[in-house]
């Protein structure tokens, strides 16, 4: 199968804008999420020290957007115009037709449903116009609620593994991974 490779493509539900990241949304991204060890805790970067860290990461992401197989968006929230975490396609393999999903988002924004309503929107999005038959999700086990979110997006758990992760002991850190097939 031939995956329709259409990049990072900006997209709306009814509470968000997913969208690609500007290098401007720096200050945001460091002060919502990206310097909070909290929100960092379970991720496999490094809590952002500085604006300066966090631009230079945007400066990476934008210029991999001409890359039409690179899968990065801004989680905006209508309402304010406040950008407040990431959603991301990694891995994207053609042979299998196959993505890794990850999000993030800060902290003043938990427990709101926004990760999940921006978590179905890209499902939708690598099934409908990718046309991804399997994506994929991990979250460390000691991270329940990205489970729950994972859950309520319809992906399954199909058990334990480890994963590379420079925070966890010799580098890797036990996850539980979860898939969802291709309505189709």
């Amino acid at each position: 199968m031939t995956l329709q490779q259409v990049g990072t493509r900006k997209m709306e539900t009814e509470r968000l804008v997913l969208r690609p990241f500007q290098v401007q949304d720096a200050q945001q991204m460091f002060e919502n999420w990206a310097s909070d060890e909290e929100v960092t805790r379970f991720l496999t970067w490094p809590t952002h020290e500085s604006v300066q860290v966090t631009k230079q990461v945007l400066e990476s992401w934008v210029s991999s957007y001409s890359n039409r197989d690179y899968y990065q968006w801004a989680i905006v929230l209508k309402k304010t115009g406040q950008v407040i975490g990431s959603l991301s396609l990694m891995n994207v393999n053609n042979e299998t037709a196959s993505a890794e999903a990850g999000y993030c988002i800060g902290r003043a924004y938990w427990n709101q449903g926004i990760v999940t309503e921006a978590f179905k929107a890209m499902i939708s999005f690598g099934f409908e116009r990718i046309g991804l038959d399997q994506l994929e999700a991990y979250h460390d086990v000691k991270n329940p609620a990205s489970g729950r979110v994972m859950q309520k997006c319809g992906l399954q758990p199909c058990g334990q593994c480890l994963r590379p992760n420079p925070k966890g002991e010799n580098g890797v850190v036990w996850c539980e991974k979860y898939i969802i097939q291709s309505p189709r």
